[in-house]
């Protein structure tokens, strides 16, 4: 207590009878009750905002990509298909395994924004993969869109797997 108000309110303390010491910390007990249950009111409702800032931006974004899948056609039952796995190496195409990602999504009916990340995720492999991976630990729901997915990964791997493919010509 008398680091937080100071030395100068608690000089008079011991001279004070035991009623009145009492009364001093049970209110200083009662303000800093008030106090943490203010901070924690106030903690709560500012994760509750952000977790609804979220919600919405995961709204937008799935309603962003059911938008560009505008175009699918109506089948009964979702197309299988065998998408190879993106690890960033030589023999690998970003460009052209984001394309085959997007033609797998709109044929396998997958228009949920953690539906499509899921699928884009469970086909990447070496580096790529621990990348993914790495970030969802770091911070848990960090790929919200597969748009997102896509951008996060054309600005990691993209530069690094052209310069890697230049380099390898010349090796």
């Amino acid at each position: 207590m008398a680091s937080l108000l100071g030395e100068a309110a608690f000089a008079g303390f011991p001279n004070l009878s035991a009623e009145q010491q009492k009364a001093r910390v049970e209110r200083f007990d009662k303000y800093e009750s008030s106090l943490i249950a203010h901070v924690s009111a106030a903690a709560q409702e500012a994760a509750r905002a952000a977790m609804r800032a979220e919600a919405q931006n995961a709204t937008q974004a799935s309603a962003t990509n059911a938008a560009s899948f505008a175009a699918r056609p109506i089948t009964t039952k979702p197309v299988k298909m065998s998408i190879p796995t993106f690890d960033g190496k030589d023999s690998d195409s970003l460009v052209f395994w984001i394309r085959e990602i997007e033609i797998a999504l709109s044929a396998g009916q997958i228009y949920d924004a953690r539906a499509q990340v899921a699928f884009a995720l469970s086909n990447l492999g070496g580096r790529t993969r621990a990348w993914a991976m790495v970030r969802e630990t770091a911070t848990p729901v960090y790929i919200t869109s597969w748009s997102f997915m896509e951008q996060e990964l054309r600005s990691t791997f993209l530069l690094a797997n052209v310069a890697y493919r230049h380099r390898s010509n010349f090796l």
